[in-house]
């Protein structure tokens, strides 16, 4: 027999003859060994957990421990128990643990983790672990574990162990905590859902007791009140209303408080910090504890002090459209689609149709237009239907005039087409100085094309608004190329392009004239350099503002 063993079985043999205990020399005198010796051999029963000890002034009286031995409690764990030694072999494993890995535990036993059915769990983290707890240390660590296309949470604890010969291990207990991890999380979602529904709903969310006080308030009390939930907690809905209106309020909660019903909608005044009143719609609902006693009110108020406001600037802006509608020179007529007759018009549709809006109310299109316009107004309703868009059209109607006619559909709140809205203007006069105006523009563009110079249009920022044919030849563009581009990043030499580009932001900015003539030169598409004279002029609105450089030159023989 080992010694070792041997007296350490000698050791406990006399403390169990000996319940009250035994001193060290007691006991050395007993199996006949000496002092220093059996010290030794109580320490490894001490680390063991097989005797405890307790000190009296400066001796030390040592007892059989009466903790029960971790092998009888194994299988009466719920929890997974593996108890390695200090080769991470397993040499105790619980029923919990063959179950979970469904094996014998004649297949677990006598294998390291890592060739053993619970190989899974030989994870770096869990050899770390290991390693500190046959040092001495006790930790616990949460693991995530996928097995099976499910995910389960173990919370495990290595705890240090030494065997009855002296020697090291670590006892692994793994709790299985999935339920309680994904009863958190559904917890902690909701709690986040909850407070965010509560904190970003445009709603201030308060809650009072049976005694009217605020034991809830919901942070957008700063926004409706200017006051901070903090600073309203544990008063009364009355300390923040005028004099006035927290007699009726005082009745109200009365009344409510005596008979709790159903949800209640009512009006509150409060006053913001700043003084200014406040109307709150308030919404209360009773609430109720599990045991269903009436705890207090849950409100949920609704600022509509701009209600009122916004009515009054309802009637304004009615009254003021209507005002612009009827006063301006474009003809405006309302057709309710439904029964297909015409319910406004305004008075420039009087003047030209020489009948006044009561006249026209109540009639159909070709009671009261020419044929052409009768015809616009009051056909193509699938179409305005199908296009969602206004539908325009130029008539030319008896006498030479020529009418610029526009419907527009107006849709009910349920997406069905309610009313068209027309508008007609006489565009005689405009389209005949649109004529004009394009022949000018062809005629002036053809004196550009004409001119024997290069001239380029260059607008505040850069960029190229129009050069004539003559300069895109120079440069060797097509024609509209360059149209769009940046002046100086695609005609200046990039030796000049800085100081350039510099002199003309200077120039647009202070709004001084440019020298009358200068010598430039420029880039080709090709890469080559043309030198050009030119003639620099500001371009100006007629609020003088620069709005473009026109710049002429001609091309100067090398």
């Amino acid at each position: 027999m080992d010694p070792t063993t041997d007296a350490l079985s000698l050791l406990l043999r006399a403390l169990k003859e000996h319940p009250r205990g035994m001193s060290v020399s007691d006991l050395a005198a007993a199996v006949g060994i000496n002092r220093n010796t059996v010290s030794r051999y109580l320490d490894v029963l001490l680390v063991s957990g097989q005797v405890e000890m307790e000190t009296y002034g400066k001796a030390k009286v040592f007892y059989l421990s009466q903790r029960v031995p971790i092998a009888a409690m194994l299988n009466f764990s719920s929890d997974l128990v593996l108890v390695l030694d200090r080769d991470r072999r397993i040499v105790q494993a619980n029923d919990a643990v063959c179950s979970f890995a469904g094996k014998e535990r004649d297949a677990i036993i006598g294998n390291c983790i890592e060739t053993s059915p619970l190989a899974a769990f030989d994870h770096p983290l869990i050899r770390s672990r290991i390693t500190d707890s046959l040092g001495g240390r006790e930790v616990t660590e949460e693991l995530r574990f996928l097995r099976h296309d499910e995910e389960l949470f173990f919370r495990i604890k290595f705890i240090p162990t030494v065997f009855n010969d002296g020697a090291p291990g670590v006892t692994i207990i793994l709790e299985e905590i999935t339920e309680s991890r994904r009863a958190e999380e559904a917890l902690r979602e909701s709690e986040l859902l909850f407070r965010s529904l509560v904190e970003n709903i445009s709603d201030l969310i308060l809650n009072v007791d049976e005694a009217c006080t605020f034991t809830y308030v919901s942070p957008k009390s700063r926004e409706f009140l200017g006051y901070a939930p903090e600073e309203m907690i544990h008063k009364i809905p009355c300390d923040f209303m005028p004099l006035e209106k927290a007699e009726p309020v005082r009745e109200q909660f009365a009344a409510l408080l005596a008979d709790p019903g159903s949800r209640t909608l009512f009006e509150w005044t409060m006053l913001h910090r700043d003084g200014s009143p406040v109307i709150l719609e308030v919404s209360a609902t009773p609430v109720y504890d599990v045991i269903g006693d009436f705890t207090g009110f849950r409100m949920v108020c609704r600022d509509v002090t701009e209600r009122a406001r916004a009515a009054k600037r309802v009637a304004q802006w009615k009254s003021f459209l209507y005002s612009v509608v009827n006063n301006i020179p474009s003809m405006v007529f309302v057709r309710e689609v439904e029964g297909n007759t015409f319910v406004f018009s305004n008075k420039a549709a009087e003047i030209f149709l020489g009948m006044t809006q009561e006249e026209m109310a109540g009639r159909g299109a070709v009671e009261i237009f020419p044929s052409d316009m009768a015809a616009f107004f009051a056909d193509g309703d699938r179409e305005l239907v199908e296009r969602a868009a206004a539908i325009e059209k130029e008539i030319r109607i008896p006498g030479g005039r020529t009418l610029s006619m526009k419907k527009i559909p107006i849709f009910s709140s349920k997406g069905m087409l309610k009313y068209m809205l027309g508008i007609a203007e006489d565009v005689t006069d405009r389209a005949a100085a649109q004529t004009h105006l394009i022949a000018e523009r062809d005629r002036a563009q053809g004196y550009l094309e004409a001119a024997g110079v290069v001239i380029a249009v260059i607008r505040t920022d850069g960029t190229i608004d129009l050069v004539n044919r003559k300069a895109s030849a120079i440069l060797g563009y097509p024609e509209g190329d360059l149209a769009g581009k940046n002046w100086f990043e695609t005609v200046v030499p990039e030796r000049l392009r800085d100081r350039l580009a510099h002199n003309f932001s200077h120039l647009v900015a202070s709004g001084a004239e440019p020298p009358p003539f200068e010598e430039s030169p420029v880039v080709t598409r090709d890469g080559r350099e043309r030198s050009i004279l030119w003639h620099n002029a500001l371009l100006r609105d007629a609020d003088g503002n620069v709005v473009a450089m026109v710049s002429s030159g001609e091309e100067i023989a090398g």
